[in-house]
């Protein structure tokens, strides 16, 4: 089966529709230029919110669109595993604990990229997460509420990042508990609803799915 380019599935699927390129730019948050070069095939395909905001004007699967952006099936089913394809509008970001979403908020350089596949530096650890951006640093912004901790000697975890850290304080937060985790090179935070003070200065393992991970370009001069 050919995949088909990403801007002739576009063109066409929006041309199927009856939508000028200004309408369908303005329905999904686009420049029209913007989408015109997208169609040609001379800018990549949008983040990941304007891939799906696109999807559902055209009446297109978002697999479909990723796909034929250039990511491997693989990555698309780690994508639809995880859920986060299933979130939408802004309050899939909307955190109740805003203070620890700003510790949780990293700015780190890109090591490898493969299609929406990027590797990213974190301290001493390298993260998988997921980008269509091409910027060579991204903010990676990691819900403290999607980190699983796992005592050291847990077997491994196929296709999720697993960090090595040392557990450095906890506190209530209502009927939450935030552990500070200290890293290689990074302090993270997570949230549970167990409190085990007994694991104070005890080494465990942070799980973190690629695809809980927000990730926004770097812009270099911007705050």
């Amino acid at each position: 089966m050919v995949i088909p380019r990403f801007g002739t599935l576009i063109r066409s699927a929006r041309e199927a529709r009856g939508l000028t390129l200004r309408e369908a730019a303005r329905m999904v948050g686009l420049d029209p230029s913007h989408l015109w070069r997208i169609e040609k095939g001379d800018r990549p395909p949008p983040p990941l919110q304007r891939l799906r905001a696109l999807a559902q004007v055209l009446d297109l699967s978002l697999a479909d669109l990723i796909v034929a952006g250039g990511t491997s099936k693989e990555v698309v089913e780690s994508l639809l595993w995880s859920g986060r394809l299933t979130f939408g509008g802004s309050e899939a970001f909307s955190p109740q604990h805003p203070g620890l979403w700003r510790r949780n908020t990293f700015l780190a350089p890109v090591v490898d990229r493969s299609g929406a596949r990027v590797t990213a530096q974190l301290g001493e650890e390298r993260l998988t997460v997921f980008s269509f951006s091409k910027a060579v640093r991204l903010w990676l912004v990691i819900p403290p509420e999607t980190v699983i901790l796992l005592p050291e000697n847990a077997p491994p975890v196929p296709e999720v990042n697993v960090l090595r850290v040392r557990v450095a304080k906890m506190r209530r937060l209502g009927e939450l508990v935030n552990w500070v985790l200290a890293g290689q090179g990074f302090e993270l935070n997570a949230l549970s609803l167990n409190a085990d003070r007994d694991v104070l200065g005890n080494v465990l393992w942070a799980v973190v799915p690629p695809a809980a991970v927000r990730t926004l370009p770097w812009t270099e001069g911007a705050l």
